[in-house]
């Protein structure tokens, strides 16, 4: 698959490992097929088990020698079979052996790795203002990878580890480049007399829901202004002084979504009018079962939340 060898064992591994966890030691069966994969088509084969674990391959041949073994992605087996848990894989691009990085990969490594350091040797406790501040060097790199994008990011290792943090850093940035919007917005939801009004307001600000995400506040956060923001890549304690309204904001945005949602959630009557038993779990249809404020979710666009 364009990988080394080990690269691909260690995957492999890792899925057996996964199939073991589920109860799944041994293949039942092998059963052959024709696998539609990279534009051509080859004859593969499916390991499957009786607890449903599979894995389509097939196996590309020269002069009757095997050179290579690739996971299928689109096989069609001769007879019918029931396939459940997907043991297949892939790898992105800069993990493949003919990979050149070009300026932008190469630029994005170095700064990565930078970045990595400096949150290594961060204080215990760091001002906003003071992060904003030493976050700004790397500009550069923040611009490249939204110009590479959320999507084509996914294709790299590389991008995906940096655009995940720097996700981490806009979020935490997000407290101060959204100051003065949460004086306006604050002011607006203490005019806002109803549920009604409030709903507006919360579509009005819609685009800051869930920038809580991560944060973990202390009890009083009038009287404690030390937060800490931990995700997968990131704990760091942080001093909110003198922002502590826009966190109050996030929050108000946050908390009504919850309260509608706990407000309007479906009745046992609404799953069973399903024809499928299930319903999408937003606000938006939410409101829809209850026909409520229908006006102003058509007005807003009617997005998914």
């Amino acid at each position: 698959m364009d990988v080394s060898k080990s690269l691909f064992l260690a995957t492999l591994e890792k899925k057996f490992e996964s199939a073991k966890e589920g109860g799944c030691h041994s293949f039942d069966d092998v059963l052959f097929g024709v696998c539609k994969s990279a534009n051509s088509v080859n004859d593969g084969m499916t390991f499957i088990s009786n607890f449903g674990y599979y894995l389509d391959i097939y196996l590309e041949e020269n002069n009757d020698s095997i050179t290579d073994i690739r996971v299928c992605k689109k096989m069609f087996n001769f007879i019918d079979v029931i396939k459940v848990y997907n043991l297949g894989f892939c790898f992105n691009r800069d993990e493949l052996t003919h990979f050149k990085p070009d300026w932008k990969y190469s630029f994005i490594e170095q700064e990565y790795t930078l970045l990595l350091k400096d949150i290594a040797l961060a204080p215990a406790t760091i001002t906003l203002d003071e992060l904003v501040n030493w976050y700004e060097v790397y500009t550069r790199m923040t611009t490249i990878l939204h110009e590479i994008g959320f999507f084509r990011s996914m294709y790299y290792n590389l991008y995906n580890a940096a655009y995940s943090l720097i996700s981490d850093f806009e979020n935490i940035i997000k407290l101060k480049s959204r100051a003065y919007h949460a004086i306006d917005a604050l002011i607006s939801y203490q005019k806002a007399a109803n549920e009604r009004e409030k709903l507006i307001w919360f579509y009005e600000n819609k685009i800051d829901k869930s920038s809580t995400v991560y944060f973990y506040l202390p009890p009083d956060l009038k009287n404690n202004s030390f937060v800490t923001y931990k995700s997968r890549k990131l704990n760091l304690h942080i001093d909110i002084s003198g922002y502590e309204y826009v966190m109050d904001y996030f929050l108000k945005i946050d908390n009504f979504h919850e309260e509608l949602m706990k407000k309007y959630e479906p009745l046992s009557e609404h799953f069973q009018q399903s024809e499928t038993g299930s319903i999408t779990c937003s606000l938006e249809n939410f409101l829809k079962l209850h026909n409520k404020h229908q006006d102003i979710v058509e007005k807003y666009g009617g997005a998914r939340l």
